[in-house]
């Protein structure tokens, strides 16, 4: 079957998107995080690389716009936090040109070395520590760190989360500040993608659509992970990353 659906040009390829939401919402629910980086894999198989990240902007907003505010401390966040949240965004518009400017191949490279590498980093995690006397140091490096990566990938998580372990911040303060930092980045990313004409109005309807689709997948999510084995199903996912990963590659390094 054939014809244009939200911009899409035939229903096949709307359908693909739609799996990417499905997958990342199922990743969001049962472990809290990994949206884009496990929906983001399925959606390259239909769209380029940088539509596919554009995908995820509204649902970045409504998920993580209400997790940053839980536990009331988001003002506090904000202020231990600024200086990475600075730097990060002014890095973000530069390197938002790199990634629109990708070619296909490149993209495929990208997300691929970085699907297996978080996959990895989450099967054997390495358990780093940063006094709070070094934050004022760390913070701006973390944060041109994750512009350059979200700019160029879309996907700045593995750096972030990684810092944040490392401050061993408590489970809710964590949650809060990595979702306040993935919301403002998020704002950067799709105002950079707006300005190349990426983000249309075609792209913000099927965001939305795609919102909607997540937070169900969430709500099943959660249900599976209390019905699953968590440890295995969680290997499973991530394998399941190493071997997108590895296909991305492939096809990056093939053409």
């Amino acid at each position: 079957m054939t014809g244009e659906i939200l911009g899409f040009p035939d229903v096949a390829t709307a359908v693909v998107v739609a799996l990417g939401f499905v997958a990342g919402g199922l990743a969001k629910g049962v472990f809290g995080l990994g949206m884009p980086l496990v929906g983001l894999p399925v959606m390259v198989f239909a769209i380029p690389y940088p539509l596919a990240v554009a995908m995820f902007l509204v649902p970045n907003y409504t998920a993580n716009g209400q997790q940053m505010f839980e536990g009331g401390k988001a003002l506090a966040h904000a202020r231990r936090f600024l200086w990475l949240l600075l730097p990060m965004l002014a890095v973000i518009p530069f390197s938002v040109r790199m990634l629109v400017s990708m070619t296909p191949e490149t993209g495929l490279l990208v997300l691929g070395a970085l699907s297996i590498v978080f996959a990895v980093y989450q099967m054997f995690p390495v358990q780093l520590s940063c006094p709070p006397e070094r934050e004022k140091i760390w913070n701006p490096i973390v944060g041109v760190a994750a512009g350059l990566l979200a700019g160029v990938s879309g996907i700045y998580g593995p750096v972030l989360i990684i810092y944040l372990m490392s401050l061993r911040m408590p489970k809710d303060d964590f949650v809060a500040a990595l979702s306040m930092m993935y919301f403002t980045g998020s704002i950067a990313i799709g105002t950079m993608l707006a300005r190349e004409a990426i983000v249309t109005w075609d792209v913000v309807i099927a965001s939305c659509i795609g919102a909607g689709i997540i937070g169900l997948m969430m709500v099943i999510g959660r249900v599976v992970r209390r019905r699953v084995d968590e440890v295995r199903y969680r290997k499973m996912i991530l394998w399941l990353l190493v071997v997108m990963g590895g296909d991305m590659i492939r096809r990056g390094v093939i053409g």
